[in-house]
């Protein structure tokens, strides 16, 4: 087996190999709100935490079609490595070094790749505890004809070999008791993003919007609405294009941000022509410099059909943002109230979402006490309850409500 230790400066990192017990965390590659959640681990928990990629790290965005810019990680803020490999003997050889460390929980994310799936078998069969992570809903997955008849069936069994289960939310729980027909006990394992930097670091941002919109032309006074997304069919920019421009025509101060790349860039070029000067689109930007891009903007949409979560909708709240999102985010449906933190529209409709954001425009204290709300709404769903979670996983502990 090949592993490639990717901390190397950590002075405690060959001794930590030593300290048995603790929880593996098996997932295909690092990421940019897992990363830090990992770190936070890694320095406030009292039991050993070691995680394992089983793809190469900085991989192309197969949508982006190059590696995203996630220069906010470090890389010796936790024990982690990167297998180099996924053959049947690599499978067999991780399992075997996974038992030498006799952790308390080996949780792993998926099993796709396959490589997910032989591992967890093998650890099952050498009578380690496993967990797995999903992020599968029922919306987002077709359950109808035969190939729905044999999904319910194998995907069923597979999820039926793991002890504990551990999704994203409420919807990927469902998902887990629909098709696997059981239950077991489930520890949400969120995909959360680090509320106090996003929300420390956009109010520091927030504070020079002023000078940035006199800089654009803008005025003072604008609405700012923010879209952070790919520009790729799935995630569909053009429906919130579309709306603006709709927006635009009853709101002469609205404005719109919208922050990203890919595919349909020629496309987006083309819809936004005709309100180039209402628009501003900096393309693709480093992670570390998105709350400068929430911290200017008066209320973030999501528009995507086909998100089973959505972690720009956590980070938007975290920021105190409104955030209206299509149907198909699935942050959207579990973090939402409508009315109360944000609004939802149905997928593509383009004609509803111009109505709610000029409803929000006309409102501006609703609208700044939507955003309060959200930055409420999002406390729970934090790191630190992330860990909570995790510490019940490892003690057995009946679990609580999701």
């Amino acid at each position: 087996m090949t592993l490639l230790h990717n901390n190397p400066n950590r002075r405690d990192s060959s001794a930590s190999l030593q300290r048995l017990g603790g929880l593996v965390i098996v997932q295909n590659r690092e990421t940019q709100f897992d990363a830090p959640l990992y770190r936070a681990m890694a320095s406030s928990t009292a039991y050993p935490l070691r995680v394992i990629y089983t793809a190469p790290a900085n991989s192309a965005d197969s949508e982006l079609g190059f590696a995203p810019r996630w220069d906010h990680l470090a890389a010796d803020s936790y024990d982690h490595w990167v297998l180099r490999g996924q053959s049947l003997l690599q499978v067999w050889r991780l399992a075997r070094w996974i038992g030498s460390l006799q952790p308390d929980l080996v949780i792993v994310a998926g099993y796709y790749p396959r490589f997910h799936l032989w591992l967890a078998l093998l650890l099952r069969l050498l009578g380690q505890r496993i967990g797995l992570r999903s992020d599968n809903t029922l919306r987002h997955t077709p359950l109808r004809g035969w190939r729905g008849w044999l999904r319910r069936r194998v995907v069923g069994w597979i999820q039926r070999l793991f002890h504990s289960w551990h999704p994203v939310g409420d919807q990927a729980l469902a998902y887990l008791r629909e098709l696997s027909g059981s239950d077991r006990p489930s520890y949400r394992f969120a995909y959360a993003v680090d509320n106090d930097w996003f929300a420390s670091r956009s109010a520091v941002e927030r504070s020079g919007r002023a000078q940035w919109l006199a800089e654009r032309g803008w005025p003072a006074d604008a609405f700012v609405v923010l879209g952070i997304l790919k520009w790729t069919a799935r995630e569909d920019p053009l429906t919130l294009v579309r709306a603006f421009a709709r927006l635009q025509g009853h709101c002469p101060r609205a404005r719109l941000l919208l922050v990203g790349a890919g595919p349909l860039q020629t496309l987006v070029q083309q819809a936004i022509a005709a309100i180039a000067p209402l628009v501003h689109c900096p393309g693709y930007v480093a992670y570390s410099s998105l709350p400068q891009w929430y911290g200017y903007a008066d209320v973030f949409v999501h528009p995507c059909p086909d998100e089973p979560w959505g972690v720009s909708v956590n980070e938007a709240m975290a920021c105190g943002l409104p955030v209206l999102a299509a149907a198909g985010v699935g942050a959207g449906e579990e973090l939402i109230e409508p009315g109360r933190n944000g609004l939802r529209f149905d997928n593509g409709d383009a004609w509803t979402l111009a109505r709610q954001l000029q409803q929000l425009a006309e409102q501006p204290e609703f609208t700044r006490a939507m955003g309060a709300a959200a930055l409420q709404t999002v406390t729970s769903w934090s790191y630190g309850a992330s860990m909570a979670q995790m510490q019940q996983a490892l003690q057995g502990a009946p679990c609580s409500a999701l």
